[in-house]
């Protein structure tokens, strides 16, 4: 009877640990909730990962369109991710739940300044990935030949990556007073943002993404640091295997 009644109170300890926990709520892939997973893994903090299942043959998600129904993704316009606090607080926007995290965990300095320029670390990863959008050789860009698709593809691999990831290298030795690190001594969202724009892009694009990045010392110092981290390095071997 005492182990029954003990089983129980452990329950719903769990259960009422679980309902006062974070919840990021995105589709079972790593997309645009991947780094937030990885300040997660960085923060140490337990949290309920929602995946919404998508059918591989339909790209259909019945458990997204039921959250949509329910209302629990109005706040960020019928769209994922959000992120739902303790207190019931609905967070929008990837990359405002990025630095919402980040600050939570530490991971954006100590004053105003210095998160203004961790900050512009991680949007000038963010410019990297929307040049490589509007270059247009993806599987999903519609008005180009698979011809055209591979010249853009190997300019911006062979070209304009290079020169991009360079300029960053050179901002961040001014911002850097370690090796492994982009701004002071300790791991920063910029941290996180270099490691998701060379570590964690497309399989397909990986050993592209490699070699582009071969003569940024700096920066591949600061992606190998991130990978490094016992937390995340968990977590990245743990973590379900996904269409992207």
């Amino acid at each position: 009877m005492k182990t029954t009644n003990a089983l129980l109170l452990l329950a719903a300890y769990l259960n009422s640990t679980a309902a006062f926990a974070l919840q990021l709520k995105y589709f079972d892939i790593r997309g645009a909730a991947e780094t937030s997973r990885i300040i997660f893994a960085l923060g140490e903090e337990s949290y309920t990962d929602v995946r919404y299942k998508i059918d591989q043959a339909t790209f259909q998600s019945p458990e997204f369109n039921e959250a949509k129904e329910n209302g629990d993704l109005k706040l960020n316009l019928n769209r994922a991710p959000v992120l739902v606090t303790p207190e019931g607080k609905t967070i929008g926007q990837s990359k405002a739940i990025e630095r919402y995290l980040a600050r939570r965990f530490g991971l954006m300095g100590k004053t105003p300044e210095e998160e203004g320029m961790i900050d512009c670390i991680a949007e000038h990863c963010r410019d990297v990935k929307d040049a490589a959008r509007q270059k247009g050789f993806s599987k999903f860009t519609r008005n180009k030949t698979d011809e055209e698709k591979a010249e853009a593809r190997k300019e911006w691999f062979e070209s304009d990556m290079p020169t991009m990831l360079m300029k960053i290298e050179e901002a961040v030795k001014e911002t850097s007073d370690a090796d492994g690190y982009s701004f002071g001594a300790t791991t920063t969202y910029g941290d996180v943002a270099i490691w998701a724009l060379l570590r964690d892009c497309f399989p397909a694009d990986a050993e592209d993404t490699t070699k582009a990045a071969e003569k940024c010392v700096v920066l591949n110092a600061i992606a190998d640091q991130i990978q490094s981290h016992p937390g995340v390095a968990k977590y990245l071997a743990e973590r379900p295997d996904s269409l992207w």
